[in-house]
């Protein structure tokens, strides 16, 4: 990592995370590179907002078509048990 062109609050980061590898800077550069795409990557709770619904909508279209499904199957298998036709 390269120190001069680093702001302070990166190389502020970057020393807790030498300090929490305990002086390995491979680690400490691991953990960096983790704390920085977290802060620009959403967080989960923006995913599951965002993807509730798209995953939902197909479900519930395909639970209403195989309700009616079942239910049309049995209204034709009892109209021809009964002769209703």
């Amino acid at each position: 990592m390269k120190e001069e062109k680093q702001n302070p609050f990166d190389r502020q980061l970057y020393e807790q995370c030498l300090e929490k590898a305990e002086g390995d800077k491979g680690r400490a550069q691991t953990y960096y590179n983790h704390r920085i795409r977290a802060e620009v990557e959403p967080t989960s709770e923006d995913l599951d907002q965002r993807e509730k619904w798209p995953m939902l909508i197909p479900l519930l279209i395909l639970y209403a078509l195989g309700t009616v499904g079942v239910l049309a199957l049995v209204f034709g298998f009892l109209a021809n048990r009964l002769g209703w036709w």
